[in-house]
């Protein structure tokens, strides 16, 4: 009896959207009022959720097929925090944004969480939480990155993966992606962006033959 995965040979990626923040060409919104700013100066993305119960989120269209391998990619500092709130980013949602996915983290420091969620967090289609990863330095700057390849999505803080799950657990209804903060964090953001990945699909047959 043989058994076979599904492997992935990358032959490149190519960036369809970075944006590093010197001008607002990517229309994001910018706000100052009572409960929210989100500002760009400096070369930073610049987001404040000043309001005690409602997250925010920050969102563009992005340049990739539903069905398109790719990477998002961004950096965040943290400026103020709410020591059990979340930042971090959200995909996969239309113009509804009814149900969408997130991967954030605590602002201190120790818990992730993905999810597919409805936008008032009722119901959770899917979450995952662990605090087991290399420790996190909040005073320090944090890469996110989300893969898709092929039927899986990976999740990596600082480069270090700590999720791997089914595509069939997340949703992929539109192409906006964005940025997600929750009551009383402010964070800054250096770069945001998007690779489509192009990719091979290879078959294999793994070690467990051996055993069956």
């Amino acid at each position: 009896m043989q058994v076979v995965t599904q492997l992935y040979q990358i032959d490149g990626c190519q960036s369809v959207l970075r944006d590093e923040f010197v001008n607002n060409k990517n229309k994001w919104e910018l706000t100052d009022t009572q409960t929210e700013t989100s500002i760009i100066k400096d070369g930073y993305y610049w987001l404040n959720n000043k309001s005690s119960s409602r997250w925010n989120y920050y969102k563009l269209n992005a340049p990739i097929k539903l069905d398109q391998d790719f990477m998002l990619d961004a950096s965040f500092e943290i400026l103020q925090k709410n020591q059990f709130g979340h930042f971090g980013l959200v995909w996969g949602f239309d113009n509804e944004m009814s149900i969408l996915n997130r991967f954030t983290l605590s602002a201190d420091g120790k818990r992730a969480v993905i999810m597919q969620f409805d936008r008032n967090h009722q119901p959770v289609y899917h979450r995952f939480q662990t605090r087991t990863f290399p420790k996190v330095e909040p005073n320090k700057p944090i890469r996110f990155t989300v893969i898709k390849l092929g039927e899986y999505f990976h999740f990596l803080l600082n480069n270090q993966s700590i999720y791997i799950v089914h595509q069939s657990q997340l949703i992929q209804a539109g192409h906006y992606v964005g940025y997600y903060i929750e009551p009383n964090i402010s964070v800054r953001s250096k770069y945001i962006e998007i690779k489509k990945i192009k990719s091979n699909e290879l078959t294999a047959a793994t070690g467990l033959t051996q055993l069956l």
